[in-house]
């Protein structure tokens, strides 16, 4: 017989990793299981109760000082600065699909490393590239956060519930006798531990980001007073405390002036936007100049649009329709119908 295949899952002793090792033992793997320990007061004890369930072998990574020098100074300095961030997107870059991948793949000695995230890969035999697809559940696609990995890792990464509808995961989870299938999802930033919210978050760890400064009309005219620019992102209608003839939303954050900077909802649309900081799966992009879809957030439905690479690594993105608040610090994603092409970080509206 052949020797096994090795895959390590990172489990966080959720519905999805949970059944993400079933499925590949199941399917003939040699599994092994393996958890960031990311930041303080984080409980593991979930995962680690699932590898004994299991019966696989488990490592606990502590990945603490880089989440912090990492992922929460990215946090906190954006919110400083008017931006808005994506720290899950940093953290699976940096850290999730960097230094855990590496590390856990290296302890094992395992070729593959799988996740529970709802994306596919697949190999192309006519361009001999692996792509990233959307999940089939377009509602729960997490394709999005995937456009920094690289032809190395996609070849050794598996994303085995891309197949299968979120809905559907805790009905097979059942059957196969896990004990998560009626765990409760984990909440969206995941080092919020004692606060409720990452306005708390900031009020703890940055209170120096808390500068009160003026609300101002896109007109000039000073109309009140903010609490802060981690109060405040683009679109937000709201919580401004402005009494007007109007509604009012706000459509900029000036970090410089510290300003809040308020206006009509026609003046949240955009047709245009720079990018930075761009990857794309193939190595290198389809073209100087390309056309494809485009979404700017997480969860959102693609938009067709027009790619414009400079001599710089930036891009300036055209829409064929105006895009609502566009907002600094999160990501532009491309797409050609399922498949993920690349993408960038958001610098500003143009």
């Amino acid at each position: 017989m052949t020797e096994r295949k090795k895959v390590v899952v990172a489990m966080s002793g959720g519905v999805d990793s949970t059944l993400t090792v079933r499925l590949l033992q199941e399917s003939g793997y040699e599994v092994y299981g393996a958890t960031m320990n990311q930041f303080e007061g984080q409980d593991v004890s979930d995962a680690v109760e699932m590898a004994k369930f299991l019966g696989i072998p488990h490592k606990v990574l502590d990945v603490k000082e880089l989440y912090n020098n990492v992922v929460l100074s990215y946090f906190i300095d954006s919110y400083k600065n008017g931006i808005t961030p994506n720290p899950c997107m940093i953290c699976d870059f940096k850290i999730k699909f960097g230094l855990f991948y590496d590390a856990m793949r290296n302890y094992f000695d395992a070729p593959y490393f799988a996740t529970g995230h709802y994306a596919r890969i697949v190999y192309d035999r006519e361009r001999q590239k692996y792509q990233v697809e959307k999940g089939i559940d377009i509602g729960k696609d997490q394709s999005y956060m995937m456009y920094h990995l690289n032809q190395e890792q996609l070849a050794h990464i598996l994303f085995p519930l891309g197949r299968i509808f979120k809905k559907d995961t805790r009905r097979i989870s059942k059957e196969k006798g896990l004990p998560t299938f009626n765990k409760a999802e984990s909440q969206d930033i995941c080092f919020l531990t004692s606060e409720k919210s990452y306005v708390e978050f900031l009020e703890n760890h940055a209170p120096e980001a808390f500068r009160p400064g003026d609300i101002v009309h896109t007109d000039g005219h000073v109309l009140g007073r903010h609490k802060g620019l981690p109060h405040y992102t683009i679109g937000q209608r709201k919580g401004l405390g402005i009494a007007y003839r109007t509604p009012l939303y706000v459509v900029a954050l000036d970090s410089v002036k510290n300003q809040v900077i308020v206006g009509g909802n026609d003046e949240l649309f955009r047709s245009k936007l720079l990018a930075t900081e761009l990857d794309f799966t193939d190595g290198t992009p389809p073209a100087q100049e390309f056309r494809c879809e485009a979404k700017i957030r997480y969860g959102i439905r693609v938009h067709p649009c027009l790619v414009s690479l400079d001599d710089k690594g930036q891009a300036i993105v055209t829409f064929d329709e105006p895009q609502r608040a566009i907002t600094s610090g999160q990501s532009v994603v491309f797409y050609r119908g399922d498949r993920l092409l690349g993408g960038g970080t958001i610098v500003k509206a143009l």
